[in-house]
């Protein structure tokens, strides 16, 4: 398993913070034509290849998603949760939110307003 400092991803950026990678999708929209394959192999790297089992996932940058970008994430939460991992959705605004409850997966994912909150409840969760 090699560090995760060594990944550089196209999608996102990394921090890890002890036992938990914080990931900021750095792309404000998440659809078809912005290649959602290659994101799904950026989560797939992070938590195959390099073990991550505590991820924040920061979508404050993000301003616009499609339902294709929402089956990925829903995807990463599942694929997580089969290696006893943990996702907590953070930064969550606007359209995105209102995205997010139209498909009521605001019940599906944990989620937190900020980073510090997301980190704080994975840091205290047994994984």
């Amino acid at each position: 398993m090699n560090s995760i400092s060594e990944f550089k991803p196209a999608f996102m950026t990394l921090e890890e913070h002890g036992p938990v990678v914080v990931a900021r999708i750095s792309r404000a929209q998440l659809s078809e034509e912005d290649n959602i394959e290659e994101l799904w192999q950026e989560f797939v790297l992070l938590v195959e290849h390099f073990g991550c089992r505590r991820l924040a996932l920061d979508l404050n940058y993000v301003n616009h998603v499609t339902s294709a970008a929402l089956g990925k994430l829903i995807s990463l939460h599942r694929n997580l949760h089969r290696r006893d991992g943990r996702l907590v959705v953070c930064g969550v605004q606007g359209m995105v939110q209102d995205v997010l409850l139209t498909a009521r997966l605001t019940d599906y994912f944990t989620m937190t307003t900020s980073v510090n909150d997301a980190v704080v409840l994975l840091t205290d969760v047994a994984v």
